[in-house]
Parts: C-alpha cells; structure tokens; sequence
C-alpha cells in the first residue's frame, strides 16, 4: 500500500499548477491524473456527481442554487469593501444569505475549506477564499501524482544527486549558529555514528516552521509532547518555548482504508456534506491502481480536529463511515492508519492568510513550506510557490551584489507560477478543466 505521510497524493491545482510548473522547469520526471469532475457531493443520503460546477444545482435545488449564483457575483464580479474582505468567511455569509434556510449551501462552502484547508469557515478571511477559489478556477482540477508522494520525492532526490548535490540522511540538525545577526552554518548529529559537526554555510533555508527554526537558533529543540500540553500564548516548563500568541496551526486527522470495491466512480473529491466529521474521500487508486494491491481500493478521508478529544474524533469518523457506506464497509473495507496532525506536526503550521514572509531577522536565514504560503495557494501549491517566492528573493539579492559590483545585471524573470489559460474559469462551468481527457484516451488505447 502506499499510505501517505502527509497529503493524501493529490495535488490542488494538477498539471497545471505551482508544483507542476516547477517540476517541469527543473525537468524532474512526474505524472499528473487531473479529476475528471468538479466533485461529487454525498448529501441526502445519496452522491451526486457534479462534472462542472453548475453540477452542484442538482443537489441545491431552486431557492439555494440561485443564492448559490448570487453569491458567486459577489465573490467574483462586485467590488467587496476592505471590511468585508477582512470578514471571517462564515460572517460574511451570514450577512447575505440566511444560513438556517440554506443549509446544504453552508455545508458545500464548509467542506470545502475544512477539506481543502483543514480550517473551520469562522477560521479564514473572507479574501482569503475568494484568492483560493480564484487560483483553482485560473489553474485547473486536482490531481493524483503517478506512483504517489513518494515518487516525487525519489525523482527530486535522484535529480538532486545527478546535478552533484548531496542528501544527507539520519542526520539531526542541533543548532542554526548565527553570530552579529548573520547566519554561519548548522551544528549536526549523525545518527548512526553519534559524531557532531559544524557545516559552514552562508545561506540556511528552513523548512521546518518558524517555532522550530526559532528553537534551533537558541540551541533547543521543540518536542512534540511540550507543543501538545502549551496552551496558546504560554511558555513551556523553564521558560524556553516563545510566546506563541498569533500563532495558528491548521489540525486535521486522515484515515487511510483498503477496500476491495469501489465507492468512488470518479478521479476527484467526493465532499460529504451529510456527516458529522469527514470532510471529503478520495480514491486515488481510480487515477493510479498502483497504489494498492490488485483488484483493491485506497480510500482516504479528512477532516478538521474539532476538540481536544482525538479518540472521540476518531469515533465519529468511524461513525461517518459507517453512515455513508452501510453494511458495505465492514464487508468490502479494513482500516489502515487514522493519522492526527497537530501540535507540531500539523496539516499547516500557519493558517491559510496568516503566513509568513521567506525573510528572518537573522541575515542569511530563510523559511519555505508550509508556513511561508502566499496568498491564495493551498497546501503543496504553497510550499511550491514559497520556494519560488524564495528564488525571486534570491535573485534580486544577486542583482544587488552585481550592481555594487559595476557589472552589467543578468536578465532574470520571475519563477512565480502562473496560469496558462485564461478560459479555464469558464471551463470550471461544465467540467473539470485538465488532462483528464488524455487518460480517459489512452485507458481506453490500453
């Protein structure tokens, strides 16, 4: 089985987005299966398929669908005020359509983002939304990666060593040494010799999150454990760990299952809007059977942590399960691993529009990931997309050097990802824009 440690092997915005664009710059080997639908959405106790977006009207019926279209408007076509776009999202739906009247089109916006961003609508901006949608409609549908995660990340690997760089494994970073606020390396521990070392360097990019970095640059490691008891704002015992205050993670727990019958009839996301706790299922074995034994299914869920009591969320995704799928899921299905990310190791150690910048108050040190996302890309779109961010950074500071230098500046162009076709919004309407079509062809070829 390929069980994922972190994404459930789909990438937001396909071969089309962020990471594909760098993956095809770097000229690293990958295969994307774009969806083949808009979604389909399990509500009133049935799927409905929904190829384009105008497809969710089937389940909306006539008062909600045209609320639905209104609010598109006003997401997309009117000129919303500063305040409104600050708004919590779940505000600013409360002050145009009556939520209690509605509540089929609530869940959809719901879903979506605890799917998508692993937050609660009351959790992100109203602009912070709309920059989301914007990116998905100008880029295209999600995609499963051919032999899933960890086929990327052999291909970067065997990319990085065929260029001459280095991967140094079971290798434990102690320390970022900085001295008069500039960086100057990292003190490190070799696991399988127990031998420390200090490696000079006069650039360090993190990707590990700003609390981890911070620990690293006062000599201590932040633990799991500790990160799990602090409440927000607090110190941890003696002291060490920083004053957290604004500082918020997204949380969320997956369960992967192995089935032998398909639940899925489709390449996309099937959001679930009639459970108390599952977001949203993929079956990433209809793009790539690969990824599970012969003749099964991988099906993984996810769902935002809504409470202190992990075992009680699990509970109730077990209830939801059982929900959607009936007697079929103890005849066809076995549960794998049910994964919680929190504390430490969350889904996104900064929440969707409360990023960071790349830059630090150390000279020299960098931050990436999952804490540096520019607005608007999601998940690991925005950990592509702060590295680019990053090289930008990278190149103006060469400029810099090359003008204090009196030498003529090399023309450089932004490796910020940007979205080929400007009718894919329009294509959103009736379909999935994508590749999806190329591997319904070549399918049928085999």
């Amino acid at each position: 089985m390929q069980v994922s440690t972190g994404a459930v092997h789909m990438v937001p915005f396909g071969s089309s987005g962020a990471l594909a664009q760098m993956l095809d710059r770097l000229q690293v080997p990958h295969r994307f299966f774009d969806a083949d639908v808009f979604g389909s959405f399990y509500v009133h106790g049935k799927q409905y398929r929904a190829q384009g977006l105008l497809g969710v009207l089937r389940f909306l019926g006539p008062r909600q669908s045209w609320w639905f279209i209104r609010l598109g408007y006003l997401m997309f076509f009117s000129q919303l005020s500063e305040a409104e776009l600050q708004m919590p999202f779940h505000r600013w739906l409360e002050q145009h359509i009556n939520v209690e009247r509605n509540p089929q089109l609530v869940a959809f916006f719901e879903r979506i983002s605890r799917f998508a961003l692993s937050l609660e609508l009351s959790q992100v901006s109203t602009r912070e939304v709309i920059r989301t949608t914007r990116n998905m409609f100008r880029f295209g549908a999600p995609a499963i990666v051919e032999g899933g995660c960890g086929e990327i990340t052999r291909q970067l690997e065997q990319h990085v060593q065929a260029l001459g760089g280095e991967l140094t494994l079971s290798c434990e970073v102690l320390q970022i040494i900085q001295r008069d606020g500039r960086v100057r390396g990292v003190r490190v521990r070799y696991k399988e010799r127990g031998v420390e070392e200090v490696i000079e360097a006069p650039l360090v990019v993190s990707d590990i999150g700003p609390r981890a970095t911070d620990g690293l640059l006062h000599n201590r490691k932040v633990r799991q454990a500790d990160v799990l008891k602090r409440k927000p704002g607090e110190e941890s015992v003696g002291g060490e760990m920083p004053s957290e205050v604004g500082l918020h993670e997204a949380v969320g727990l997956k369960i992967h299952i192995l089935s032998d019958a398909s639940f899925i009839p489709h390449r996309g996301i099937m959001y679930c809007l009639d459970t108390k706790r599952i977001a949203g299922i993929v079956q990433p074995t209809n793009s790539d059977p690969s990824l599970a034994p012969a003749g099964k299914h991988l099906l993984i869920t996810h769902q935002v942590i809504q409470s202190n009591n992990v075992e009680e969320e699990r509970a109730l995704a077990l209830a939801d399960l059982h929900m959607l799928f009936g007697d079929a899921f103890d005849t066809h299905c076995r549960v794998l691993t049910m994964g919680t990310y929190r504390g430490e190791w969350p889904v996104n150690r900064m929440t969707q529009g409360e990023d960071l910048t790349p830059t630090t108050t150390v000279e020299g040190l960098y931050l990436v990931g999952d804490a540096v996302k520019p607005s608007g890309f999601l998940m690991v779109e925005g950990v592509a997309q702060s590295v680019n961010h990053f090289l930008d950074l990278l190149d103006a500071l060469d400029r810099e050097e090359t003008d204090r230098k009196g030498k003529p500046a090399r023309a450089s162009r932004s490796h910020m990802a940007v979205a080929y076709s400007r009718l894919n919004p329009l294509r959103w309407l009736w379909m999935a824009p994508g590749n999806s079509a190329m591997f319904h062809k070549l399918k049928d070829a085999h």
